[in-house]
């Protein structure tokens, strides 16, 4: 009776439904332009706690689960599989095309959902995945990221993307309308390499999180995701479970590089490893030589 209920729920806005947070590597339900090290593995697990309201008015809570291992490449390509609850299984890849440096955004591009299942996603009933009316696995994807670290100095890292599939909304039946179809992006501020603060858009929602690293190798994170709906008052129809905002709680695991592959370019390699120290002394040097060029270059104007 209760998948039943979340069921009906769910159909009178199929075309909105999402996917669950640190489901995959990358924000919260966004992905960005990096990827892991050459054969670095990460693996990840979330628990996702939703409630939402039954015929007889009574309140009604349940819970999903996901997880992902994803491993780096080259330094170009990323592959992975995830875990989505009742969904099952699916696979996603992503390849740099332009590698970020500071004066340039980094840009990827990538597909998730790989599977047969034209409607995959973690709410399913008795007959089967729901209908939406656009296919949900096959979701291709273009990214752009910028981290403002050491060109603004502000420890902020920006992405802009557009992607088909889960990425799109088709109506406005949730209460809130995508201006483009397909636009996501994502905002994270991270005060210290340990800790991390993100809000994002991922198309069809609002999700907010963070993050905070246990060591090198794991890190425990947090969010709300679909927390727009909080705000809606009145105007939220609370049987429908896509409307009900959903608390998240993962763990993140990296393991390796196991084999080295020293292809970065001294800065890049520095960024990636968060050295900030390092990269500051190098930020500076480069400013004072080029002011020392400066002051050749009027020393030998007429």
């Amino acid at each position: 009776m209760r998948m039943t209920l979340a069921v009906m729920a769910c159909f009178c806005a199929a075309s909105t439904a999402g996917s669950l947070p640190f489901a995959r590597s990358g924000i919260i339900d966004t992905p960005t332009a990096s990827v892991l090290k050459h054969t670095q593995v990460e693996i990840g697990g979330s628990f996702t706690a939703y409630s939402y309201q039954r015929s007889d008015s009574s309140s009604q809570s349940d819970f999903a689960l996901a997880g992902h291992i994803e491993v780096g490449l080259l330094e170009r390509l990323q592959l992975g599989v995830t875990y989505l609850g009742a969904g099952g299984i699916s696979g996603q890849f992503r390849v740099m095309a332009l590698r970020e440096s500071i004066s340039r955004p980094g840009i990827a591009v990538g597909v998730e959902n790989l599977t047969g299942e034209r409607n995959y996603d973690f709410f399913k009933g008795d007959s089967g995945l729901y209908v939406y009316p656009r296919a949900q696995n096959l979701s291709a994807y273009i990214v752009f990221t910028k981290n403002f670290d050491f060109t603004t100095g502000t420890p902020i890292a920006l992405s802009l993307g557009w992607g088909t599939g889960r990425f799109m909304q088709d109506t406005d039946s949730d209460g809130f309308a995508n201006p483009v179809p397909g636009l996501f992006a994502s905002f994270e501020y991270h005060p210290s390499p340990l800790a991390s603060f993100m809000l994002e858009w991922d198309g069809r929602d609002a999700n907010i999180g963070g993050y905070y690293r246990l060591g090198t190798v794991a890190r425990v994170s947090g969010a709300i995701a679909e927390f727009e709906q909080i705000f809606r008052g009145d105007s939220r129809n609370q049987m429908d479970v896509m409307q009900s905002p959903k608390f998240t709680l993962g763990f993140q695991f990296f393991f390796g590089p196991f084999f080295n592959r020293t292809t970065l370019q001294p800065t890049e390699r520095l960024r990636r490893e968060r050295d900030e120290q390092a990269l500051q002394q190098l930020e500076e040097a480069r400013r004072h030589a080029l002011e020392q060029i400066e002051a050749l270059l009027r020393s030998m104007q007429p």
